[in-house]
């Protein structure tokens, strides 16, 4: 088989298919949970992609979903966000691989998942954290978190040393809370530009998806609500190193790709790519030198 008719033949899968199957795929290059936990869910991955009938087992996929819940009992209090939502999708695939529109039961549990998720992270930041709409969150951020600091240095225009000085000063104040900015180091403009456009984009982003996936929409706007969830995926999973989180969410947005819709799908698949090559390539870090 060539590449051009695997393509053409993944261009062609069944919607349910091909969103299913990048979430096996997403557990294999990015495994979660610990000791036993993982080996198990890594192979009913590799089964699933194995075996041709396995992705559309109701069993296979209660079954990650119970694993994937046991994570997060097991990691209680403290799992990652996308730790729950891996539950509610394998969840959400083990019901409808049960009924006869299998496809239409994934795709609206698909648009509700991103929706509720969008919401709810908007939510947080415009009404429960004071420190997120006043800039605080990102400004402590981008510079405590080791992962940002290539990005920092370049966006912000920072040299070595006025990095290390507000890192040390926020450690100093590790809630982040108390950071006394009033005192600290001169932040350049290019900093708190930063931190304030982030701040503003983030909520702007991630209200409009709320909006758009929640929301009934006329059929030649169905395209921007995919429009934008492409565009979050591409420009945060680029910054923040947390690949399975974008790709969960892709393959919910694939699950809700018409099948005419060839383009769209190549599209998410060249972002769910992109994911896969940020998050593994350190191409931030050689920008910086």
């Amino acid at each position: 088989m060539s590449l051009r008719s695997a393509g053409r033949e993944l261009l062609a899968m069944d919607r349910s298919d091909l969103a299913l199957r990048l979430v096996l795929v997403a557990l294999l290059f990015a495994p979660v949970g610990d000791r036993w936990l993982r080996p198990l869910i890594v192979a009913l991955a590799a089964l699933g992609l194995l075996a041709p009938s396995a992705v559309r087992s109701a069993a296979l996929w209660a079954a990650l979903a119970a694993l994937a819940a046991l994570r997060v009992v097991l990691d209680w209090p403290m799992p990652d966000n996308h730790a729950y939502l891996l539950a509610y999708w394998c969840l959400a695939a083990a019901i409808a691989s049960s009924v006869a529109d299998r496809a239409g039961a994934l795709a609206w549990n698909g648009r509700a998942l991103v929706g509720l998720t969008f919401l709810f992270a908007t939510l947080w930041k415009v009404a429960l954290s004071p420190d997120f709409l006043d800039d605080r969150f990102f400004r402590v951020t981008l510079v405590d978190d080791g992962r940002m600091e290539d990005f920092t240095r370049l966006a912000a225009g920072l040299d070595e040393d006025a990095f290390w000085n507000l890192r040390e000063l926020v450690r100093e104040h590790a809630d982040g809370v108390f950071v006394p900015w009033d005192v600290m180091p001169e932040q350049p403009p290019r900093f708190r530009a930063l931190a304030a456009a982030m701040t503003g984009s983030t909520v702007a982003i991630e209200g409009a998806l709320a909006a758009a996936f929640l929301l009934p929409l006329p059929e030649r706007l169905l395209l921007v609500r995919h429009a934008l969830l492409l565009v979050f995926c591409a420009t945060t999973y680029a910054l923040a190193p947390v690949a399975g989180f974008g790709w969960l969410l892709l393959s919910m947005g694939v699950a809700q790709t018409a099948p005419a819709w060839g383009r769209l799908r190549l599209a998410y698949l060249a972002v769910f790519a992109l994911v896969l090559l940020v998050t593994r390539w350190p191409w931030l870090s050689v920008l910086a030198g």
